[in-house]
């Protein structure tokens, strides 16, 4: 006989379903209501440091305020005046403390129990001792501000709390001002709001007087007796919050906050009722907020589990018609369809069985096209196209690296370059395949090697590989593409050296067109030497020269000798120039450079020279260049603006430096009759003068030397008669830098 028990119900089981999903939910709204509560709590106590903290700084600022007021009055002329001044003091400290509601004295250093000045009694009236302990004997020993804890005061009978500040005069400390702190004032700072929490407020100077005291509840002020041992409670700390017995001995919460300027301690203090007021109700209301949330969920899951089971009925009769009030379940019709169609299963079955046959078969077909189109397009392409494996071994080949291998494709498949290649060539190979399925990025290389196919011969190769991915994304090999290169870089190799060859060939066709330029450019420096010569030699005429004139003389040939110098090193740079195409360039200075050409084309005319208006007081203008070739630029465009001007009374040659950006700009202008529209746009073109007898070559050589340079010379159209020639050159990193 069976004892097995029989199995529950589905009611039971979604039942207890619901109960494990409603009881997480149960105990998560418990955590978030404790938690609420916590952090209320600490929320209310927070409010309250907060209040202690502004009433704290609010009496810091009062006493700070006091102690400025008293500082001032210390300052006061009166005091050094004797008997007369103190009365003038008496009525200016009766007026200047009476808006704080308290009274200033004064006591010299030499009498410190005794008054001098009492703003609160009249002047002349006998005036009460001093404490020798008091707050002004201790401003007049430590010359600074003194506060002093609650006494009692003589003829008031009442516990003050006093602040005094030293009196100096030259440096010493001759006396001290103090000034009573009325509790009423500093209670008056306690009655702040903060909020709805807080119902006392307290003041305490330590080591055990009570300053003030006030209770919010109903505005008066309650004298609280510090309990035994509250100080030290309290600690060093400079705020905090403790619990101690009240003014009649119920428990408060306290948050207190330390006066940095004298250490007195603010207390802010709530009952327990304010505190719990606080956070107890809000934490309650949430509870019964969770609370009712989780039996609406639980009579909601009830509801729903009722409606569910209905259509199980539905499967244990012939009725195909769910019943009244039931929910639909997509599982429980399917369930019922199943049932009602399991005889038709194996007939869809077979169905489904054919027509995956079918499709496997297509799939088949389509895989084989797919590999003879990649093989039709491996073998399209004149290019060595291979795939390796993970194992470098080649999985696929075209005919072209069959061909460079010298093996066929049977051969090389599922094989190494080890077992293929050059030991060396395979190891150089295998190091690059190796880094781009360790990468797994495209690598392009080009490379000489010695291929199998090609004994003898080494032709150059574009390699370019990538890794081969499988459907997850894994590198399983590589795939890679050779193309040979060795017909291309020979023709570029040729093809660079016609370039030379034609670069050569514009060389000597330069060397053609400045020959005849070479007369033209060495006369300059010829022609001055001849004149230096000439003058030194009619400086040097007659029997006895004076020494005036031997050392002009003397200074003739000296610059002679120079610019016949000039003519060599012209010479010279030419001759570097048809060899190599190159100048000698250095770092050189516009200015001077323009300065040194002016000097020595005036001195050339000799006599007749004109003025040259020099504007070159702009710095940094540094470029790199041949210093030789600008100067001959520079040499050149002055005799011709001499020349144009010749026979004018107001020749106007000028010459002026600029700085635009990262260019040095010359201008040289001239007054004379301009340039035709038709010759300025073939100025700087060989064979072109505005000289009868000119050859048209030294502006063409001009602008060889600029455009040399990395610059731009030009003859823009300006206002008014004359010519301008702009020269653009570009300034030295080290001018751009500084």
């Amino acid at each position: 006989m069976s004892t097995e028990r029989p199995a529950p119900s589905l009611r039971r089981h979604l039942l207890r379903l619901a109960v494990l999903m409603l009881l997480p939910a149960t105990l998560l709204g418990g955590w978030l209501t404790m938690e609420l509560a916590a952090r209320l709590k600490s929320d209310t106590e927070a409010l309250l440091a907060s209040g202690a903290r502004s009433r704290a700084l609010a009496v810091e600022r009062d006493l700070e305020a006091a102690v400025l007021l008293l500082q001032s009055l210390a300052t006061s002329p009166h005091l050094d005046a004797g008997e007369a001044g103190l009365a003038a003091f008496h009525a200016q400290a009766r007026e200047v403390v009476a808006p704080l509601g308290s009274f200033a004295i004064f006591v010299r250093r030499e009498e410190p129990r005794r008054q001098l000045v009492n703003s609160r009694l009249p002047l002349g009236s006998t005036l009460p001792t001093m404490l020798e302990d008091g707050a002004a004997a201790r401003a007049m020993r430590t010359g600074q501000p003194a506060f002093r804890e609650p006494l009692l005061l003589p003829r008031i009978e009442q516990n003050l709390a006093s602040v005094a500040v030293p009196v100096r005069r030259d440096g010493q400390v001759v006396g001290a001002l103090s000034m009573p702190i009325l509790p009423s004032r500093l209670a008056a700072l306690l009655r702040q709001p903060v909020g709805q929490i807080g119902s006392a407020g307290f003041i305490i100077a330590p080591p055990d007087g009570l300053v003030a005291s006030l209770v919010f509840a109903d505005g008066a002020s309650d004298p609280w007796t510090i309990p035994p041992g509250f100080l030290e409670r309290l600690g060093p700390a400079a705020r905090g919050i403790i619990r101690a017995p009240g003014p009649v001995g119920e428990p408060l919460l306290m948050a207190f906050e330390r006066v940095p300027l004298n250490g007195w301690i603010v207390i802010l203090a709530a009952t327990e009722a304010e505190e719990q007021a606080a956070w107890l109700q809000p934490a309650l209301n949430a509870a019964a907020l969770a609370l009712g949330v989780v039996l609406l969920l639980a009579l909601l899951t009830i509801r729903f589990i009722q409606r569910l089971i209905r259509p199980l009925s539905r499967l244990t009769s012939d009725t195909r018609q769910a019943p009244p009030g039931g929910l639909r379940v997509a599982e429980f019709e399917a369930l019922a369809a199943a049932v009602a169609e399991a005889r038709r299963a194996p007939l869809r079955e077979a169905e489904a069985s054919r027509e995956l046959v079918a499709q496997t078969i297509a799939l088949a077909r389509e895989v084989e096209d797919d590999r003879q189109l990649l093989r039709s397009v491996m073998e399209s392409v004149p290019d060595e196209i291979f795939v390796k494996d993970a194992r470098l071994r080649y999985v696929m080949v075209n005919r072209e690296v069959a061909r460079v291998i010298g093996r066929p494709e049977g051969y090389i498949l599922n094989r190494t370059d080890e077992e293929l290649l050059d030991a060396e060539l395979a190891a150089r190979l295998g190091a690059i395949d190796r880094e781009v399925m360790r990468n797994g990025v495209i690598h392009e290389y080009e490379s000489a090697m010695a291929m199998p196919g090609h004994p003898g011969e080494e032709r150059t190769y574009f390699v370019v590989k990538a890794p081969w991915r499988d459907s997850t994304g894994q590198v399983v090999g590589l795939v890679g593409v050779a193309r040979d290169v060795t017909r291309r870089r020979a023709t570029e190799q040729r093809l660079r050296q016609a370039e030379e060859a034609m670069r050569r060939i514009a060389r000597a066709d330069t060397l053609s067109a400045m020959s005849m330029g070479v007369a033209h450019e060495l006369n300059q420096p010829l022609t001055a030497a001849g004149n230096f010569l000439r003058a030194g030699m009619r400086m040097l005429q007659g029997e006895q020269p004076d020494q005036k004139r031997v050392a002009a003389a003397r200074d003739a040939m000296r610059e002679a000798a120079n610019q016949a110098l000039r003519a060599g090193e012209i010479l010279r740079r030419l001759r570097d120039f048809i060899g190599r195409g190159e100048t000698e360039q250095q770092l050189v200075s516009l200015g001077p450079l323009v300065a040194d050409g002016a000097a020595l084309v005036r001195a050339a005319q000799g006599t007749d020279a004109p003025q040259i208006a020099l504007d070159l007081s702009v710095s940094g203008c540094v470029v790199m260049a041949d210093q030789v070739q600008l100067q001959q630029v520079f040499v050149n465009l002055l005799r011709n603006a001499i020349e144009a001007t010749e026979g004018l009374a107001d020749r106007g040659i000028a010459v002026s430096l600029q700085r635009e950006g990262g260019r040095a700009v010359l201008s040289f202008r001239d007054a004379g009759p301009g340039l035709p529209p038709e010759v300025r746009e073939r100025l700087f073109q060989p064979f072109v003068s505005t000289k009868e007898s000119g050859m048209g070559i030294g502006l063409s050589i001009c602008r060889a030397i600029i455009e040399a340079h990395g610059g731009r010379i030009s003859a823009p159209a300006g206002e008014g008669r004359g010519t301008v020639i702009r020269i653009e050159l570009p300034l030295s990193q080290a001018a751009l830098a500084a």
